[in-house]
């Protein structure tokens, strides 16, 4: 993972990937252990993580980690996120708004240039600034 593809994300964020480019169990679990130091769950202060019914989600690592840190999880049912994922509508969605809007503004102002892997997270935290009111609202 080339730290060049991190360049301008928003503050605290991670970067990993896997030798075939696919989400696994351990990249799942580093990014559960992420989420325990920035949400700092309890077991008297719970949160709700809600995934899909994807194997990275569902290894005993993880499941073992949520309960010993006070952390929710909720499996859809498969083949229903597209329906049911709650955050897609409030977040996620002017989210995706947000970062087509970025892309555009920059594909404007770069005439000629295709959006490369270097691009992405300075292109994604500008949207995800934008979107951080609403998530704070929710």
């Amino acid at each position: 993972m080339s730290e060049l593809r991190m360049k301008d994300s928003p503050p605290g964020s991670i970067g990993a990937c896997s030798p075939n480019g696919w989400i696994d169990s351990s990249l799942f679990v580093k990014w559960m252990s992420h989420l325990i130091a920035f949400a700092k769950p309890t077991q008297n202060k719970k949160i709700l993580l809600i995934v899909d019914g994807h194997s990275s989600h569902k290894s005993l690592e993880a499941i073992e980690m949520a309960r010993q840190n006070g952390i929710v999880m909720l499996c859809l049912p498969p083949h229903t996120t597209h329906r049911m994922q709650p955050l897609d509508k409030v977040f996620f969605g002017p989210l995706k708004v947000n970062y087509n809007r970025e892309c555009d503004k920059w594909m404007v102002t770069n005439a000629g240039r295709r959006i490369s892997q270097y691009e992405q997270a300075s292109l994604f935290s500008a949207a995800y600034l934008v979107a951080l009111p609403l998530k704070k609202q929710c």
